[in-house]
């Protein structure tokens, strides 16, 4: 085990607080350094305290520095230098850069520091509940303790858990650790993930025992959901979670999916869950980014011209359009790249979604001479904004039914139940049905750029279908219709467990190397075709980019060479005029996303 300095790990978990205490709009106290006294209060506030833990988790959960891993899962793709987008879409995968000297390292930082502040705001609300015994009353009189409780151990199995899932290791600290004789330690994944399904198990347990539960600790004071939403929404988290652990196709076949078929059952939508919640999301507040969908926001940002004319600050990869039109490239053809556009022709589809996304020729900021193998035609239409996610009239999704519905199915075909499967994913919006949004219009709606948040797929499988059929199918849904629809890193988890990341592509990140630099630990990373199969490296044994020759027995249509692509040493970068503050959105104009 590493061990570290606890004077220096305090500061580095409650960092992101900060940047909640100056949002004057959330309503909520300074908590800047939350101490046991402070949490002895009313009810009220404790809730105002917990609200700041949800805010590091769940603003870490829709980082703008999300773009990378959706990058490295080829949902979008870019040649821009700006924040080093291009570093992670490039081709072949390059190893991730860990030194404390790379200029996007928050890239890999920001949500080891954003769930480990909030993995120690909720040991305080554990500790001196579970070990002071402290007894909080609402302003009713009723006790409440254990509703208190149940919210700070989610927020804490949340936060585990994506640590778990991000990281290969993680600093593994609970409410009995004392900062005066104990070290801290770093856990591996399994660890993080197994004690983070051990805090959402007993976040369902105390809550459902309790008739005064109400769930309201989230950043926005006008949002709260009861107790059966938040048991339905706990479960599908905790699906997700589970089935996130896994690595690689050899990990995932070692996965309780019994387990996660529970959680999945029990979650939004499911055959077993006990409201008639859809859609886990919290309401923006203000207008001015003070607590928004960054991740989605900086994926959706037109920079050339209009909707009609222009293109993608973060266009979409050529993986999109490929899963709707298996004769479509896996890579860009570089004849049909040059500075002026893109002239590949549109993906010839049956299924309607490909509506989803807004065909263009224009080039926006893609650069052929840095490689144009990484070109695309398409952007988002269906998240599309205006390019602005901060209006308070949007929404932060953070999980959909649909997400869990592809859970069910996965968990019923890797626990031997084909035809459950097929059936639940044909009642999904693969087949005949359509993502629910609990009444709330996406902005594309509401500004009139598509006509409904969601369209049914048409696609029917038998049951009698392969394991590569299936692939094909949950990949293709969770490329489509979950395409910013969950936070960050969905598909990189996915992809991973089924080998579907191509060649190369990092699985997990390294403890960041500023960490490692204060600890005097070795630097260390992953990814690299050099490395594939190794610990962190993906195989490519699987990848997305050869399954439709397993499944539809064509070659598609594209070069599998990389003629055209550039290494590390031979780019020539265009750096922005002035480094910009990404920690803090209100201080980006927008105009500022033009390298």
């Amino acid at each position: 085990m590493n061990k570290t300095n606890f004077k220096y790990l305090f500061v580095l978990m409650v960092s992101g607080l900060f940047a909640f205490a100056s949002c004057a709009d959330l309503s909520v106290d300074n908590v800047n350094d939350p101490t046991k006294e402070a949490v002895e209060g009313d009810a009220a506030n404790q809730t105002k305290l917990l609200a700041g833990g949800f805010y590091d988790a769940t603003t870490a959960l829709v980082s703008s520095w999300g773009v990378h891993i959706h990058n490295m899962a080829d949902q979008s793709t870019g040649t821009n230098a700006f924040n080093r987008y291009w570093d992670f879409s490039e081709e072949p995968r390059l190893r991730l850069d860990n030194t404390t000297a790379y200029s996007a390292s928050t890239a890999i930082s920001t949500y080891f520091s954003g769930f480990n502040s909030s993995v120690a705001t909720s040991n305080l609300f554990i500790d001196n509940i579970v070990n002071d015994g402290t007894e909080i009353r609402n302003s009713a009189g009723e006790v409440v303790t254990n509703d208190i409780l149940a919210q700070a151990y989610f927020l804490r199995g949340l936060s585990r858990g994506y640590l778990g899932m991000i990281y290969d290791q993680a600093y593994f600290l609970d409410e009995n650790f004392d900062a005066a004789n104990d070290e801290a330690e770093f856990a591996p994944y399994t660890t993080l993930i197994e004690g983070a399904l051990s805090d959402l198990d007993e976040a369902i347990s105390l809550a459902s025992g309790s008739s005064t539960f109400i769930f309201s600790a989230m950043p926005n004071p006008a949002d709260s959901w009861t107790r059966e939403e938040f048991l339905d929404v706990v479960n599908s988290l905790a699906a997700r979670i589970a089935a996130g652990e896994a690595r690689t196709a050899s990990e995932a076949a070692g996965l309780d999916w019994n387990r996660i078929l529970t959680y999945a059952n029990a979650g939004l939508g499911g055959p077993n869950s006990q409201s008639g919640l859809n859609t886990f999301s919290a309401s923006n507040i203000g207008s001015s980014g003070e607590y928004a969908n960054y991740f989605t926001d900086w994926l959706n940002f037109v920079v050339a011209g209009t909707f009609n004319t222009g293109a993608g600050y973060n266009p979409t990869d050529v993986k999109i359009p490929h899963t709707l039109d298996p004769d479509y490239p896996v890579i860009y053809p570089a004849e049909h790249a040059s500075s002026s556009g893109a002239t590949y022709p549109p993906a010839n589809t049956a299924d309607p979604r490909i509506d989803y996304f807004k065909y263009t020729t224009s080039a926006g900021f893609l650069n052929p001479t840095r490689n144009a193998n990484l070109y695309t035609n398409y952007f988002s239409a269906r998240m599309f904004a205006n390019s602005d996610w901060w209006p308070s009239t949007y929404k932060i999704i953070f999980m959909t039914a649909s997400e869990v519905d592809y859970l069910r199915a996965e968990a019923q075909l890797m626990s031997g139940n084909a035809g459950a499967a097929a059936q639940t994913l044909n009642d999904s919006p693969a087949g005949t049905g359509l993502t629910d949004l609990d009444g709330f219009q996406l902005p594309a709606v509401q500004i009139g750029y598509i006509a409904q948040n969601s369209l049914s797929g048409g696609h029917t499988m038998s049951g009698s279908d392969s394991v590569a059929e299936f692939q094909w199918a949950l990949h293709r849904e969770y490329t489509i219709e979950l395409d910013m629809l969950g936070g960050i890193g969905i598909q990189w988890f996915f992809m991973r467990r089924h080998d579907l990341l191509q060649v190369g592509t990092p699985t997990m990140f390294p403890v960041p190397g500023s960490e490692l630099e204060i600890l005097g630990i070795e630097n260390y990373t992953f990814g690299g075709p050099s490395f594939a199969g190794q610990p962190g490296s993906a195989s490519g044994a699987n990848s997305w980019k050869n399954l439709a020759e397993s499944v539809f027995g064509n070659s598609v249509a594209a070069d599998k060479g990389f003629a055209n692509s550039k290494t590390e040493q031979n780019r020539t970068y265009l750096l922005p005029v002035e480094a910009k503050d990404l920690s803090n959105p209100r201080s980006l104009g927008k105009d500022t996303r033009n390298n």
